[in-house]
């Protein structure tokens, strides 16, 4: 019902002021008149000229790439090159400091497995040898305890 109208119309006229109080003062004013009905709807308003022109949007996404082509025939095998000329052998001069220093790392490594080789069995016989010899002191222990004298006993005085 309220789309079929317009805006509703100015408040009423105000209310006359009461009677004078005993005093003779005049008295309070009265309460706002009611609301003015509806009127009636107004006729639409001439069009506006356009605004200005937008600015441009982000560029889209690239669409997928498309299918790669078949790939074509193999060509034929060219042929074989010529061989190269055959290279040379280094002189025995050249080699001989190289044989040197490799055969020094041998015995390096030969003599330094045999240090290793003596150092564990050293190891292993002065292990042996602790064995034996704790071995030895157990064997003792119960003749040793005669010379050894008693240790007296304290009394302690308890109050109660």
């Amino acid at each position: 019902m309220a789309d079929d109208q317009g805006r509703q119309g100015p408040r009423g006229r105000q209310g006359e002021p009461g009677r004078p109080g005993p005093q003779g003062h005049p008295g309070k004013r009265g309460p706002d008149g009611a609301r003015g009905k509806p009127g009636p709807q107004g006729k639409p308003g001439a069009a506006g000229k356009a605004g200005a022109q937008g600015k441009a949007g982000l560029p889209g996404k690239p669409g997928e790439a498309g299918a790669r082509g078949a790939a074509g025939p193999a060509g034929p095998q060219g042929p074989r090159g010529e061989a190269g000329p055959p290279g040379q052998l280094p002189s025995i001069e050249q080699v001989l400091p190289w044989l040197d220093q490799l055969f020094d790392a041998w015995d390096e490594r030969r003599r330094q497995r045999e240090r290793e080789a003596a150092e564990r069995e050293a190891l292993e016989a002065a292990v042996h040898e602790v064995d034996e010899a704790i071995v030895d002191d157990d064997a003792d222990d119960g003749e040793g305890d005669d010379h050894r004298k008693k240790k007296k006993k304290k009394k302690h005085g308890h109050k109660d």
